[in-house]
């Protein structure tokens, strides 16, 4: 088939059931899985309103169809101290009778010229396949750690001056806290309001977010976790110093006649095990996000070589 077939263009909130069709095929999401997680049709729909509104996604269309398509998020990113606009790839699909047709890579390339006109020197994603991006400039720059603790290996109890308290999803302290930590936090994406709805989702309504204050009454760090079939599971714990680290950790403690597995994820320059009496736990570590420099010289231009000099990634 010829490739001046296809029409390149960007998305609106009119291609929405197109978008939306496109994703459920290529992620397999059915009608079952998303009734499962307490989702209606309707608002998965009402939910993608604004990543057509506010992100940049290009769609390639056959005709009036579309068979392939390519969403970029404006977020910015703590690289060394310094604070770069980036873009954020994710939505990625194209309907497989349409594969092997250079599709991906005309929006891939359109979509990175479109992030250095906007002044985004970064872009990063989740790889579904680290062979094929690597081949398109992209590498690896961060590891996750995922863990398990059984509960005769969670932390002793520790006297804390602060205390813990559950709070609302969205609790001012929670997103101003993350803020704070991505402030002082090499490669930590800043949130939006996009950016947090994506986090939530596709998460249940089980989920808790507890909030760990000092002494002070001022929000020194947070987790996020849920509470299931006797498995404490943490998607995520930030804290801005040892004193929240610990308060957190306490809390999980707390939860021992309740549980018989912690699990969660974790950063490899985190060293959790370095932390534990017990420090046989089950740990492992997996490529996590890939980038590529969109504009070298204005990246380059900015970058914190001093700071950098320590050895961490990017």
């Amino acid at each position: 088939m010829d490739k001046n077939h296809f029409l390149i263009r960007k998305l609106s909130v009119d291609d929405l059931d197109q978008y939306d069709r496109l994703l459920r095929y290529a992620f397999q999401v059915t009608e079952g899985a998303l009734q499962e997680s307490g989702w209606e049709d309707e608002d998965i729909r009402q939910s993608k309103f604004p990543i057509l509104a506010r992100a940049s996604v290009l769609g390639c269309f056959d005709g009036e169809s579309l068979v392939s398509q390519f969403a970029v998020y404006p977020v910015k990113m703590n690289i060394h101290s310094v604070i770069y606009p980036v873009g954020f790839v994710t939505s990625v699909a194209t309907y497989p009778e349409y594969a092997g047709m250079g599709l991906m890579s005309r929006l891939m390339k359109q979509s990175l010229t479109d992030m250095r006109e906007r002044g985004r020197t970064l872009a990063l994603l989740y790889p579904y396949s680290i062979p094929l991006y690597r081949k398109r400039g992209w590498e690896i720059i961060s590891d996750k750690m995922s863990y398990r603790i059984r509960d005769v290996q969670l932390p002793r109890h520790v006297d804390a001056p602060g205390y813990v308290r559950r709070v609302p999803e969205e609790s001012p302290d929670l997103m101003h806290l993350h803020a704070r930590f991505a402030q002082q936090t090499h490669g930590c994406l800043f949130r939006n309001r996009l950016a947090w709805d994506e986090y939530w989702r596709w998460d249940v309504d089980d989920e808790v977010v507890a909030m760990y204050y000092d002494a002070a009454d001022e929000p020194q760090g947070y987790l996020v976790y849920l509470l299931k079939r006797e498995i404490f599971k943490i998607k995520e714990m930030v804290y801005l110093n040892d004193e929240a680290r610990r308060g957190m950790w306490d809390y999980v403690t707390a939860h021992y006649s309740m549980v018989t597995e912690v699990s969660g994820c974790n950063y490899t320059n985190h060293s959790l095990a370095f932390t534990l009496e017990d420090s046989d736990i089950r740990e492992t570590v997996q490529p996590y996000v890939m980038a590529r420099i969109v504009d070298f010289a204005a990246f380059i231009m900015s970058y914190n070589f001093a700071e950098a000099s320590s050895g961490d990634a990017i």
